[in-house]
């Protein structure tokens, strides 16, 4: 029996064991444990009717948590691993975005006021790259300039020339809009807020709700559009940091909530990569210090009896894939600490689920939501980076002392 003729429990309960969790076994990371299930199981619904094997997975970061994003919830979707499957199709529900953050080196550190001078500039003035205006993102939901000075080295292998002679550094997180909806480069990255790429969807109607998808030319082609706008949103990051800092060096550009090695491999709110040994920042709460991590290539196959893998990745022939999946987290993540965990989820329809949420006190009794976007949230702190460590995921290699958060 196909995964598209099994019954929607059977399907579902597949598409939980091709979810793999390396996180830090919190509220958050069990939200998002309860909800890819049904992204996965559309993807499986859709590769079984187009004769592919049906292996969409995920495999969670250590900050694997919810996403705030309503409609990617929705659709059954978390935030903070990779998803991967077989097949030339896009997934376009998974909503890649080119996100990603920049760390520069600066010789002096900046002083606060000027910086908040140059960003209400910026503001004020517009700056444009390749004649697209751009859009200032940087104080908006999780957006962020911190400036950091370079602490301790955590680590004796040798560090590149330019940040091992740095001083100071800042990081930017920072995505933009400007590419989500159409523009003349290309029909947009969301299919939500594009009708030209709704049109271009082809839609998958399963048991669990819709599924938008491109295959074929079409998927190779929105591909290509993507790959320019990660391009460009590495040199939006620059430009934006040029006109903030004055002609500095750029140490890092990763995109952290993009297809940066494939079509059908999604790194959503954690890196992924190819080159064991480079550096990509990792910054958890505004009151702890953020790290440079050097990738070590993972996951390794001596944790996965710990973790639960071992039986999952040996039956559906998964353990190849797993093992080069390379990912490392990318931040702290949400967490829920007024929660103790996640009890049932209630299924209301197609697309309509509902979380029953357990709070801290057990005699409280529980609610239920349908995302997570309006619950109060923590930032997670030094665990994330600990548990990075204990699956030899990546090992910190500096530390960076936070002097200032650049704020409006």
């Amino acid at each position: 029996m196909s995964t598209a003729d099994a019954s929607p429990h059977t399907a579902l309960a597949r598409a939980r064991e091709h979810c793999f969790m390396a996180g830090v076994d919190d509220t958050g990371m069990a939200l998002c444990e309860a909800n890819v299930p049904y992204g996965l199981a559309k993807i499986h619904h859709a590769q079984a009717q187009r004769d592919l094997p049906p292996d969409a997975t995920f495999v969670g970061a250590p900050d694997a948590t919810v996403t705030r994003n309503p409609r990617r919830w929705q659709q059954g979707f978390g935030y903070g691993g990779v998803y991967q499957w077989s097949g030339d199709m896009a997934v376009l529900d998974i909503k890649p975005n080119a996100c990603g953050m920049s760390v520069g080196a600066l010789p002096e550190l900046p002083q606060l006021e000027e910086l908040q001078a140059r960003l209400h500039e910026l503001d004020r003035a517009g700056l444009a790259l390749e004649g697209v205006a751009l859009d200032n993102d940087l104080t908006e939901s999780n957006h962020f300039v911190d400036l950091f000075e370079l602490g301790d080295r955590l680590d004796d292998e040798p560090l590149p020339a330019p940040v091992a002679q740095a001083r100071y550094v800042y990081v930017m997180h920072s995505s933009g809009h400007e590419h989500r909806g159409p523009s003349p480069t290309g029909p947009g990255l969301y299919w939500d807020q594009s009708d030209t790429l709704a049109a271009m969807a082809e839609v998958v109607h399963t048991p669990w709700g819709r599924l938008h998808v491109l295959t074929g030319d079409a998927a190779q082609g929105w591909h290509r559009f993507y790959k320019q706008v990660e391009d460009f949103n590495h040199r939006r990051r620059e430009t934006i940091a040029k006109f903030l800092f004055g002609p500095h060096e750029v140490l890092i550009n990763a995109t952290h909530q993009g297809l940066v090695r494939s079509l059908n491999q999604a790194n959503i709110g954690c890196y992924t990569f190819d080159q064991p040994g480079a550096l990509f920042p990792l910054t958890l709460s505004p009151s702890l210090p953020a790290f440079l991590v050097r990738a070590r290539p993972n996951v390794a196959e001596a944790h996965w009896d710990t973790l639960g893998w071992s039986d999952r990745a040996e039956r559906h022939d998964l353990a190849a894939r797993l093992r080069n999946t390379n990912l490392l987290p990318h931040g702290g993540g949400y967490t829920y600490p007024q929660l103790r965990g996640i009890g049932r989820v209630l299924e209301d329809g197609p697309d309509a689920r509902r979380f029953e949420l357990l709070p801290a006190d057990p005699g409280a009794a529980p609610h239920y939501v349908d995302t997570p976007r309006g619950l109060p949230y923590d930032y997670r702190g030094m665990e994330v980076k600990e548990r990075m460590e204990a699956l030899d995921l990546g090992r910190a290699a500096l530390r960076l002392d936070l002097r200032y958060v650049l704020t409006a």
